[in-house]
C-alpha cells in the first residue's frame, strides 16, 4: 500500500495486507510475517490480518487484561442496543 493512501485514512484499516500490518506493528514486513503470520486469514487469493487480532496479540504480549463478553467480560454497554 502506498504511504500516501495510509496517511489519508482517519485510522488504521480493520483488515490489512502484510505491508500495512507490518507498519501497524512497527516491524519490517519479513519480521512481521515470521512473528504474526499465523494470525492471518484468507479471502480468496488475498491474505489479511485483522486489526483487532493484532491488538489482542500486543495486549497478550504486554500482559494487559483482555475482556470478552463470552468469558464474562465487561458488558457495561450491552444495554445500549
Amino acid at each position: 500500500m502506498k504511504m500516501e493512501r495510509l496517511h489519508a485514512m482517519p485510522d488504521w484499516p480493520i483488515r490489512m495486507t502484510s505491508d500495512v500490518a507490518a507498519l501497524f506493528m512497527c516491524v519490517s514486513e519479513s519480521t512481521f510475517l515470521t512473528r504474526y503470520g499465523k494470525l492471518s486469514f484468507k479471502e480468496g487469493a488475498n491474505t489479511f490480518w485483522a486489526k483487532a487480532a493484532l491488538e489482542r496479540e500486543v495486549a497478550r504480549q504486554a500482559g494487559l487484561p483482555q475482556f470478552s463478553p463470552a468469558l464474562g467480560g465487561d458488558a457495561s454497554w450491552d444495554d445500549l442496543d
